[in-house]
């Protein structure tokens, strides 16, 4: 039995957290357990998601993180997700969604498929959560979404992915006003550019780093701050924003570094509204979330 003491503001509260396993998932769920929370780690690498649990329990004393296996963009498995964390206690008040991901590359070198598979990750697993969690949810509930600074930054090489975020934050205004009366709030945050601690001095964050207004980018812990103010009673009275925490990324510009990804010729004719020559092979940057579901 946990002292009063030790009690922590987010005490005998529930909360799922997906793509959880690295990241912004991870100091999410770091954030919310270290003030109390039961987590429930999801994502759909088995051992990936063990080290997780295994380093958020080594950090926090008396933590209590259980895992999901499963593809946050399966309906199914969402569903199996929820009513997992809703057993534990009987209760389900906090659930962030972090899955999501894009593919680096100007509109002209995109195919349909690619950008489907964006909108599923980035649109539809955010849909899943909130049509099947708000029902299992406590009346004071909280949905903390993950969006990006690419939203309101034009950034070449990225405006699909900030598009296909945009339309997630359209959903989160929807949302929160149609379940405001059963008490359900929901949020999102824009983080700009965030790395892992270990990445700050890659050239190409460093060039990153002199375009924001604080002088570096941004670390995890940064986002999962937020993500816990938002997910708590602090901000009981905020609902259907999204919140900018870039260190004031969205202020500045960003460096055109597509020529040295993609080339100088491919981009002259990209630029001139030219797609490039059929057979072209070009490198394609694409988040991991973006990969086909293991199974």
């Amino acid at each position: 039995m946990r002292k009063a003491s030790d009690m922590g503001v987010l005490d005998g509260r529930t909360a799922l957290v997906t793509g959880a396993s690295q990241s912004i998932g991870l100091a999410s769920a770091k954030a919310l357990a270290r003030d109390g929370a039961t987590v429930v780690i999801m994502g759909r690498g088995e051992q990936r998601l063990r080290a997780a649990r295994e380093q958020l329990c080594a950090q926090i004393a008396d933590a209590r993180i259980e895992m999901f296996i499963g593809d946050a963009g399966d309906e199914a498995q969402v569903q199996q997700a929820l009513s997992f964390a809703y057993s534990l206690h009987d209760r389900l008040d906090i659930i962030v969604p972090t899955v999501g991901g894009g593919v680096m590359q100007p509109i002209l070198m995109r195919d349909v498929e690619s950008v489907r598979r964006e909108m599923e990750v980035n649109y539809i697993s955010v849909f899943l959560i909130i049509r099947h969690g708000v029902p299992l949810m406590s009346a004071d509930g909280s949905i903390v979404c993950i969006s990006t600074v690419a939203v309101g930054q034009a950034f070449f090489g990225l405006g699909l992915y900030g598009a296909s975020k945009a339309a997630m934050e359209r959903m989160v205004r929807a949302a929160a006003f149609e379940l405001g009366g059963a008490g359900i709030r929901i949020n999102a945050v824009r983080p700009g550019m965030t790395v892992a601690p270990d990445m700050v001095d890659s050239p190409t964050n460093m060039a990153m780093a002199a375009e924001i207004p604080l002088g570096r980018v941004g670390m995890p812990d940064d986002i999962g701050a937020v993500v816990r103010f938002l997910a708590g009673p602090e901000s009981g009275w905020v609902t259907g924003q999204s919140f900018s925490v870039d260190g004031g990324q969205d202020q500045g510009s960003i460096p055109d570094m597509m020529d040295t990804v993609f080339g100088k010729e491919a981009m002259d004719r990209i630029r001139a509204g030219k797609p490039l020559e059929p057979g072209t092979e070009v490198p394609q940057f694409v988040s991991t979330s973006l990969a086909p579901s293991k199974s």
